[in-house]
């Protein structure tokens, strides 16, 4: 009774798979699922038949029917089916249970059938059959905490572009696209454009990939501790269109916060100590990729910039409870004058003490 082989595994050796009549790829990892069913239609050609990818609404009959009876005048194919539900509407399977499970008793021995499961549940009555008489490769999702596993998946695809990525961009890579290898492809496709030597930094990833959504609070407080003072700016332009009383006396605390974390990390360079040190003691929770542009913008401030910066802030705070201005052109107003305060280099400046 064969097991389903894991999506990794098969990757390896796909021309291990066995011939059958009958072959399912199928699991919730549907960058794996993707390119595991490349790789089985890749085997299937080569082995003579022809693909069709077949949609199939509210009648099986005719399907089957071609699978079980070679035709007089074509080749072999093999059939693709995709089995997936979309709300109320049941997968191909549970819709036409009875047929399929008919059908696998007694398959065709020239034509093949594929399930290409999106979802595909093996307590059910279709799937639990072809998996335990058929061969089938799944496809589950990485475990949060395989980074090791991930890089290793992103790293190939990016080699089957040309691209090399480090450690530090497939990191850059993994945050930017939640984990999902998907998105990860996705990205890495639209970077393969950009790139002219073929390396990724994660510097590349943060240029090209960038954020998304309309919430630019994080990207905005990302801006300011790396030193991006033209990012930083683009970011208020766009919340300064929703921007509330309230949204804004928030987004004030967020940066004070900012800002005091830049300070520790200052301290700590000035007093000699190690880029590590300075990370520690701002307590800051940083990506990776903004390590090296927080530590470059704390090696620039002393104590007069951090001062204004926080007075910014400060003279911020009391001019929305006291005087009432327009929401919008206080969050660009002082993003400006923090940018100001915190990024740029003055030659002239005492050292924190």
């Amino acid at each position: 009774m064969p097991k389903p082989v894991p999506a990794t595994d098969f990757l390896k050796a796909p021309d291990k798979l066995g011939k059958a009549p009958v072959y399912a790829v199928f699991g919730s990892e549907e960058y794996l699922r993707r390119k595991c069913l490349k790789a089985l239609l890749a085997l299937l050609q080569a082995r003579g038949l022809e693909i069709r990818r077949v949609h199939v609404e509210d009648n099986i009959a005719s399907l089957l029917d071609d699978l079980r009876s070679p035709s007089l005048f074509g080749g072999d194919y093999a059939a693709v089916v995709l089995n997936q539900r979309a709300g109320p509407r049941h997968e191909v399977t549970t819709r036409f249970k009875d047929e399929l499970a008919a059908y696998i008793e007694k398959p065709g021995k020239r034509n093949v059938l594929v399930f290409d499961g999106a979802t595909f549940q093996r307590n059910l009555t279709v799937p639990k059959r072809v998996c335990e008489n058929f061969p089938s490769v799944i496809c589950e999702e990485l475990k949060p905490w395989d980074v090791r596993g991930w890089h290793q998946l992103a790293a190939g695809a990016a080699s089957e572009l040309g691209l090399k990525a480090d450690d530090r961009a497939l990191t850059a890579l993994r945050e930017y696209t939640g984990g999902s290898l998907a998105r990860a492809d996705s990205e890495l496709h639209k970077l393969a454009l950009l790139s002219e030597s073929g390396r990724l930094t994660a510097d590349d990833i943060a240029h090209a990939c960038g954020y998304e959504g309309a919430d630019m609070t994080f990207p905005l407080c990302d801006a300011i501790l790396a030193g991006d003072s033209r990012q930083a700016l683009s970011h208020a332009a766009k919340m300064a269109g929703k921007a509330e009383m309230g949204s804004v006396l928030s987004l004030l605390a967020l940066l004070r916060l900012q800002v005091v974390a830049l300070g520790r990390a200052a301290l700590a360079l000035r007093q000699g100590g190690s880029a590590a040190d300075a990370l520690a003691s701002s307590r800051a929770r940083l990506r990776d990729n903004l390590k090296s542009g927080f530590l470059a913008t704390a090696r620039d401030l002393d104590r007069q910039a951090i001062e204004s910066a926080i007075k910014v802030l400060l003279n911020a705070d009391e001019s929305m409870k006291s005087e009432s201005p327009d929401p919008a052109n206080l969050l660009v107003s002082v993003v400006a004058k923090l940018c100001e305060s915190l990024h740029k280099r003055e030659t002239l400046r005492s050292p924190v003490r």
